[in-house]
């Protein structure tokens, strides 16, 4: 059977029909282009080849009334919003599954009926085809809220319009405002709204082929996906392993969702995706993070089953009890190795499996610090590569599982065998300032503005009078201090003890670390202050945590 034509409003119109309607197989990788850099270029490049009547791939449809779990498209598309799995009295309904062109679909659907990102696209009618660059297509967003604009036209308006000649001739009518008096400009407003009718109103164009698969199993045209994806973008192993799982378990993905979900959730803001979840969950299966799909067997499958029901609660507990509980860490950004956490909670759930103490706050102070130097080591010294986390977890897992502590040693010599340092240098500290600056302070935390963190430099970096050098030498860890933004509409360039010592500023002073008294002498010179400070800061990282750094001649020096 060779491919079919439809046009876009048909097409649309086919997309989650309650009868014989077209939606989404368990299998099929979520959204994607709409988490693309730059994904509003490729909406509206994926548009325009429409307009141009360019071919835009096929589609692959699997026609059956089986019993098979399957997934809405997602109306207003937004980071997260995943498309879901339908009640499960509707798996036997008469449908046609998307097995290849969901990213297409899925585009079309949101921005020609919905939203995107809480924007809506639009077609400038002024715009001139002939006199544009090869990557400029007339296509644009604009926010929901913008003024309406005659020359701008919203798609969702033109797609939702009925194929007859009045509504044409009302929609020029009022198009052609944005032209004037304009001969010109008028005709190019007329041909951009006839090439625009034609593709996404009339249905005489069928700029859509697809084809349907005739297949009696899913396991038939699961096959037949598998071969279309060896080209273009092929499943990632990630995807094969969820795929196969969801096979037996359809509405897997949506609880490792929901597990995503209740971790930022408890941890005050952490992200770690789903994708990240069930990497942990191939640890404990497989003793590895490195997922291959070709080392799954069926009873693996039954295992994740397992250690999804059974298995959630120490992951959580590393992100809640441990880093957000003990560190106030409430953001991804403040961690750079999370490959490296891992560890920490497979030596929870096998303490947990086994009947020994596991949540956080109820482990010995002793064992407790042990966890803590890992965790700052692995972080500030890189042990983040698959091997080692692979080789950290086996052990960890091994003492969790007798009631023993974390195995810090065994794992630092195995650090020192992959070429890792395991001593602490201050330019490893310094690399990563935000980490360094909460864990050194975590009874402090971090409020963030658009996933950026707010930080305090006590010597402002644009104090008055200063030399050339000022700015590089106060723009250090030693100077930061997590501190809302707000307080720089107090303290601006003004020097930090003349700060401290006024109304406005005294206030303040309580929500500071490791600083000298406000009459000290230290704070007349900001390489002095820097210094104390500095000592006071490493003092605490050996109080805190018993670690130490290597000895370095590396000082700050007064000017």
């Amino acid at each position: 059977m060779s491919y079919a034509g439809i046009s876009v409003r048909e097409a649309l119109d086919k997309l989650n029909a309650p009868n014989n309607g077209w939606f989404l197989p368990q299998v099929q990788r979520q959204y994607v282009w709409g988490a693309r850099h730059e994904s509003e270029d490729y909406v509206c490049l994926l548009l325009d080849s429409l307009l141009k009547r360019y071919p835009i791939g096929g589609v692959v449809l699997w026609e059956t009334n089986q019993k098979v779990p399957y997934r809405r498209f997602v109306g207003d598309y937004s980071p997260r919003q995943f498309a879901r799995q339908v009640d499960e009295g509707l798996w036997g309904a008469p449908k046609a599954l998307v097995y290849d062109g969901q990213q297409r679909l899925q585009t079309l659907y949101s921005v020609l009926r919905h939203r995107f990102n809480g924007r809506v696209l639009h077609y400038d009618l002024l715009f001139d085809p002939s006199k544009a660059e090869s990557d400029e297509t007339g296509f644009l967003f604009r926010d929901a809220s913008a003024v309406a604009e005659p020359r701008y036209l919203r798609l969702t308006e033109l797609a939702s319009m009925r194929c007859n000649e009045d509504e044409k001739v009302d929609l020029e009518d009022r198009a052609l405002d944005a032209a004037g008096d304009d001969r010109n400009k008028k005709l190019q407003v007329r041909r951009n709204l006839s090439a625009l009718w034609d593709i996404f109103v009339d249905s005489n164009v069928k700029s859509i082929a697809y084809f349907s698969v005739k297949a009696d199993t899913p396991k038939e045209v699961n096959e037949v996906f598998r071969r279309l994806n060896t080209g273009g973008v092929a499943l990632t192993q990630l995807e094969l392993v969820l795929g196969k799982i969801k096979a037996v378990q359809s509405d897997y993905e949506e609880k490792l969702w929901t597990i995503s979900e209740n971790i930022s959730k408890k941890s005050g803001g952490i992200e770690f995706s789903s994708s990240a979840v069930l990497q942990f969950f191939h640890l404990l299966v497989k003793n590895t993070i490195r997922i291959d799909e070709d080392r799954l067997d069926n009873c693996d499958i039954q295992a994740f089953k397992d250690v999804l029901q059974n298995d959630t609660e120490p992951l959580i507990e590393l992100f809640s009890g441990y880093l957000n509980g003990l560190f106030n860490i409430n953001h991804i950004s403040i961690v750079q190795r999370w490959l490296a956490v891992l560890p920490i909670a497979a030596y929870l759930t096998e303490r947990k499996r086994n009947g020994h103490k596991w949540r956080i706050r109820a482990l010995k102070d002793q064992d407790l610090q042990q966890i803590h130097q890992y965790f700052l080591l692995s972080q500030f010294c890189d042990w983040n590569t698959q091997t080692m986390v692979n080789s950290f977890s086996r052990e960890a897992m091994l003492d969790g599982k007798a009631g023993k502590m974390f195995p810090l040693e065994r794992i630092r010599n195995i650090a020192i065998e992959k070429n890792r340092t395991a001593e602490l240098h201050e330019y490893q500290l310094l690399s990563q300032p935000w980490l360094a600056t909460k864990v050194l302070m975590p009874s402090r935390c971090y409020i963030f503005h658009d996933s950026k963190l707010q930080v305090d430099h006590i010597f402002p970096l644009n104090l008055v009078g200063q030399a050339e050098s000022y700015r590089n030498d106060v723009d250090v860890l030693w100077d930061y201090q997590p501190m809302p933004a707000e307080v720089n509409n107090y303290k601006r360039a003004r020097h930090p003890q003349e700060f401290f010592r006024s109304q406005d500023g005294s206030k303040y002073w309580a929500s500071y670390d490791f600083i000298p008294k406000a009459t000290s002498p230290l704070w007349n010179n900001h390489l002095d202050f820097l210094n104390n400070r500095k000592e006071k800061m490493l003092a605490a990282l050996n109080n805190l945590y018993g670690l130490t750094l290597v000895a370095s001649t590396t000082e700050l020096t007064t000017a």
